[in-house]
């Protein structure tokens, strides 16, 4: 049986992402930045292999799981005109703690990539988010804890 949630590798991975997008577009502070960053290029690199059509539907299931434990997010939607931008995701995240914003684009990055990986597989699935980002540790960056890998 296929579990319910991504691992721990990618959510962690997810994270170091989005800061890593964010801070390369100087706006370390602002994840939802990084966040359309990397469905950009995520898109550039994955629709010749799975379609326009495939990538964004994988998108919208990732954003719909993620709701599961970040119930705003359930009013936003991704742009599919090849800008990633997130519709009304100002409105479901007023007044909410920016931590707890970063935590469900994280977990909505998490589950695209795990839905990736479930459809097309772990090698070729991760080894094309690879090819986007080599800087970016997909393990755990302290390895002495043994976890996620």
């Amino acid at each position: 049986m296929i579990p319910q949630r991504p691992p721990e590798r990618l959510s962690d991975f997810a994270r170091r992402l989005l800061r890593y997008e964010a801070a390369t577009a100087g706006q370390a502070d602002e994840i939802a930045v990084g966040f359309e960053r990397a469905c950009r290029a995520l898109h550039d690199r994955l629709a010749p292999l799975i379609s326009s059509a495939g990538f964004y539907a994988l998108l919208a299931r990732a954003l719909r799981l993620a709701a599961r434990d970040a119930p705003f997010l359930a009013s936003v939607s991704i742009s599919t005109k090849g800008d990633c931008a997130l519709t009304d995701l100002d409105a479901a995240a007023e007044r909410r703690d920016p931590t707890e914003v970063a935590d469900a684009l994280t977990m909505a990055l998490a589950h695209f990539m795990w839905l990736l990986v479930i459809f097309i597989g772990e090698n070729l699935g991760l080894r094309k988010v690879r090819e986007i980002w080599p800087e970016v540790p997909l393990d755990n960056v302290n390895p002495s804890s043994g976890a996620g890998k």
